[in-house]
């Protein structure tokens, strides 16, 4: 891989991270189809890439992991969000671990991802169709248990991180916008988590310039794209967007599984 593939990557990285379609699908697929790499350096290099979004979110929300440790520190301050973020981590980490080993040990047909991505975007359209505008909705430790077991699934390349956290928790009835922030700040500690374990599941896995260049790429447009998107879902109709773009990614997908 060199810097002008690592950057491309790390830019398509950064404004897929917090999309309801699967990030490591979508550097993966691109690794293989635009830059000639094979199943395994493409998914690895996926991962790693996780380091910029990663930034990317600890910078945008900032303040509130600030708030968050203060609010550990003090005896008498509401400790709910912190309690919900780690119980989501431990949660997706058991269910994670597993799934990335055998996300690279076993080659799953690309168009199943696509197929599996378009499904979940029309999932999340429908939850958003039926979710009451301006309703707000308490944090409470006992909805992080579903969140979190689904996030855990995330580890297999094609199933949408940002997505399948999104789809659960519209369904418990957070508004759009809440839903979006509590799913990007629960991506901050399992991607920590994640990206320790790389080198551990895949042993031959090197750290290389070029792949630096890409995290900060991803980072980059990360830490832009998060902006965005949360202004975005104020102005759109997100319901015909998603819908839109699910029918449209399923299509896409049978046609590379039956082709």
């Amino acid at each position: 891989m060199d810097f002008f593939s690592a950057i491309i990557l790390g830019i398509i990285q950064g404004l897929v991270e917090w999309l309801p379609i699967s990030s490591e699908a979508a550097v993966t697929l691109s690794g293989k189809f635009l830059f000639g790499m094979d199943y395994q350096e493409a998914l690895s290099v996926s991962v790693f890439l996780h380091w910029g979004t990663l930034i990317a979110a600890i910078i945008y929300f900032r303040k509130e992991l600030v708030q968050m440790l203060r609010d550990i520190l003090s005896k008498n301050a509401d400790k709910t969000l912190p309690v919900f973020l780690i119980i989501t981590t431990i949660l997706s980490g058991i269910i994670a671990t597993p799934l990335l080993f055998l996300a690279f040990s076993v080659e799953i047909p690309d168009g199943l991802f696509t197929i599996f991505i378009g499904l979940f975007l029309l999932c999340i359209a429908f939850l958003q169709k039926n979710q009451k505008a301006g309703k707000e909705t308490k944090i409470e430790i006992k909805k992080a248990i579903i969140p979190g077991l689904a996030q855990g699934f995330s580890a297999l390349p094609g199933i949408s991180r940002s997505g399948i956290t999104l789809a659960t928790l519209l369904a418990e009835k957070f508004p759009l916008k809440d839903a979006l922030r509590l799913s990007f700040m629960m991506s901050i500690p399992i991607v920590f988590a994640a990206e320790l374990m790389l080198p551990v599941i895949k042993q031959d896995f090197i750290f290389t310039p070029e792949l630096a260049v890409g995290a900060a790429a991803a980072a980059i447009a990360g830490f832009a794209s998060i902006s965005a998107l949360l202004k975005f879902v104020e102005r759109v109709n997100f319901f015909k967007a998603t819908l839109t773009l699910g029918a449209v990614v399923f299509a896409a997908g049978l046609l590379v599984y039956l082709s």
